[in-house]
């Protein structure tokens, strides 16, 4: 099975660093704003679109495939 990073990137994320959070995940849409899945520093997982440039709306759902490449990073920082 391949690691989450290479789940995330077949998904159409990339990877990206911050000093904010640990890993963010960033998918890119032609029409649509960017989605952000974000793993915090405290153990907690974020959805999140670009409105105007900033992180303000909040999905509360994921696709099959995310949630598995979520699971699969959570098992990776031996949150789970």
């Amino acid at each position: 099975m391949n690691n989450a990073d290479e789940m995330f990137e077949e998904l159409g994320y990339r990877i990206m660093f911050d000093n904010t959070c640990m890993f963010r995940y960033v998918k890119c849409f032609e029409l649509k704003p960017k989605r952000h899945i974000i793993f915090a520093i405290d153990k907690t997982i974020s959805v999140c679109e670009e409105n105007e440039k900033e992180l303000a709306i909040n999905r509360d759902y994921f696709t099959m495939q995310e949630l598995k490449a979520i699971n699969k990073k959570c098992e990776e920082l031996g949150w789970i």
